[in-house]
């Protein structure tokens, strides 16, 4: 479990690069504008250089290749579905046909580019957020989230959620060894009744061991002393080189912005 935390708790890569030792505070500012101006882009041009520029920044930081793609794996659960529906649900001119008796599937062109849109948008939006992660660590975030004043309670809420879902998942993890150790063997397919009804046992009796869990942790943190806010820890202002990068930064979106709004002018100027 720890090695899973460090994973997000710490930064990658190398930790000596000039990436590492710039202003958390301008990183997340920078990120956060560099992602917003990027997921405006409308054109496949303007965001295929989106990507390269985080890419260079990737490299340019030094993190390591396989944090990168363990990271970028998060993405296909949640946008894949959606980046392989898109062909089959826009309508548009069809260049592909599958038929199986009734059932017709039929990809449209238009599917497949929007379905190419998003992917890049959110290949982009991934690389960002990894960059700002790998080179900063969760806790540096976190500071500079507070110092922008954003709520406790957002913040204590992405912290406890990432800390302890690792937490859960080794409860999880012992669950699954006590089962198999009592000679439980699942069947082939979920709608197996002994195997559906245990399954549904254990989500049941992991739910109730996290919410009893999560009680001790918080009766705990009050006998502490907890109260509910953050300690603020003073952070030194931003020196020139880091605000000269985070300014870099911005400038590339701005610049990839602008870019795409004078070409669409253009085109608009042949008509």
């Amino acid at each position: 479990m720890s090695q899973v935390m460090d994973h997000f708790l710490q930064p990658g890569g190398h930790s000596g690069s000039f990436m590492h030792r710039l202003d958390p505070r301008v990183k997340v500012v920078a990120v956060a504008g560099f992602v917003a101006l990027s997921t405006m882009l409308t054109s496949r041009t303007g965001l295929v250089l989106a990507v390269g520029f985080l890419l260079v920044l990737t490299a340019a930081a030094r993190l390591h290749l396989r944090q990168l793609v363990s990271r970028l794996l998060w993405l296909l659960p949640f946008a894949g579905v959606m980046i392989l529906l898109f062909p089959f649900i826009i309508p548009g001119e069809p260049f592909w046909r599958w038929e199986w008796g009734i059932l017709t599937l039929t990809a449209t062109r238009e599917g497949w580019q929007h379905a190419l849109m998003l992917f890049l948008r959110v290949f982009a939006a991934v690389l960002a957020v990894n960059f700002l992660m790998a080179t900063t660590g969760l806790r540096r975030v976190l500071e500079a989230l507070s110092f922008f004043r954003v709520p406790a309670v957002f913040i204590q809420l992405i912290e406890f959620t990432i800390r302890y879902i690792y937490v859960v998942g080794d409860e999880l993890r012992r669950m699954n060894t006590a089962r198999a150790a009592r000679g439980f063997v699942p069947g082939r397919h979920l709608f197996h009744l002994h195997t559906f009804r245990t399954l549904g046992q254990t989500v049941a009796v992991l739910f109730v061991r996290s919410w009893e869990r999560g009680e001790r942790i918080y009766h705990a943190m009050l006998a502490r002393g907890y109260s509910g806010e953050n300690r603020k820890r003073a952070l030194p202002p931003p020196g020139g080189w880091d605000l000269a990068w985070g300014a870099f930064i911005l400038s590339v979106a701005v610049g990839l912005r602008l870019f795409e709004l004078g070409g669409q002018i253009w085109l608009m100027s042949l008509k």
